[in-house]
């Protein structure tokens, strides 16, 4: 049986992407060329591939077993292609995930010396809270992130460990008279959410030995907002040591209750497992790692 190589790499696209619209946006293509690159393809083989019947994107069993089948082949074909423009010094693109303020401040400073040295390596930035989904579906290359993610098909490298701190403008600190952790019932918290999951590394810690409570929440959607408000003694805010790093060295803000054990995250790169080997990946890799917060 001879089958049309272009519907099947649309195929395995469509499979990817879990959607006729990502794949067509993927593929450069209408949404109605790709349904009927799809249509062709399942009667050349003589079955469906896709399932119809519900509102949600599934394939059927046999389509499944192909796009397994599919998978393997067209990831060499990516593998070798890239192998190969990598000892050429062809361009290489790829696109790097992190959360918004790690990004800014750590990755995208930081990034200048790897590109110097790989001139061939062209690397876009996705700065966003959300990345999992990216990477599953090829959109992203690589990721940075503090949210633990599993998946067999990630590989999982250990980067550092990310220590938090309760931030306050010193009048805020003395206008509020904050001493103790019970103080902070008459303060304003800056979080990322209004049900202060955002603080849970420090309300943790505490494990119930402390009368914890608050006036009221602002709810900031940004790292560096949180510190701006703070700045401006609009109340209260815990976000990552590094990035007040400056403002607490030049006592701009304070930092609240230094001897309570904060918990923290583990930030960690993750990629898909048969990118982890492939250039120009285990030199970015040992570039990120060589990054420090300053």
């Amino acid at each position: 049986m001879q089958v049309d190589l272009n519907k099947l790499k649309t195929f395995h696209t469509l499979a990817k992407a879990e959607s006729y619209t990502g794949c067509a946006q993927r593929l450069c293509l209408t949404q109605s060329a790709v349904s009927h690159a799809i249509r062709k393809l399942e009667a050349d083989l003589g079955y469906d591939l896709v399932d119809r019947a519900g509102r949600k994107f599934r394939l059927t069993r046999e389509g499944e077993f192909l796009f397994q089948q599919c998978a393997g082949i067209f990831d060499r074909i990516d593998d070798t292609l890239d192998r190969l423009a990598a000892g050429k010094g062809h361009r290489i693109s790829l696109t790097l995930g992190a959360p918004s303020e790690f990004g800014s401040s750590v990755l995208i400073k930081g990034m200048a010396p790897f590109l110097n040295k790989h001139p061939h390596v062209h690397v876009d930035f996705f700065l966003d809270p959300y990345l999992l989904a990216p990477l599953l579906s090829d959109d992203l290359d690589i990721i940075v992130d503090c949210i633990p993610h599993v998946h067999e098909t990630l590989v999982c490298v250990p980067l550092m460990r990310e220590e938090y701190v309760v931030i306050a403008s010193r009048s805020y600190m003395d206008d509020h008279r904050i001493q103790s952790i019970a103080d902070l019932s008459r303060c304003r918290l800056l979080s990322f959410d209004k049900d202060l999951r955002w603080w849970k590394n420090f309300i943790n810690a505490l494990a119930g030995h402390a009368d914890f409570g608050c006036d009221t929440v602002i709810r900031i959607s940004s790292v560096r907002g949180i510190i701006n408000a703070a700045l401006a003694s609009m109340g209260v805010g815990f976000v990552p040591r590094y990035t007040v790093l400056k403002e607490l060295e030049s006592g701009q803000l304070m930092e609240l209750f230094p001897d309570t054990e904060v918990l923290n995250d583990q930030i960690n790169i993750y990629l898909k497992k048969r990118n982890f080997e492939k250039p120009p990946f285990p030199d970015l890799i040992r570039h990120i790692r060589s990054l420090r917060l300053h």
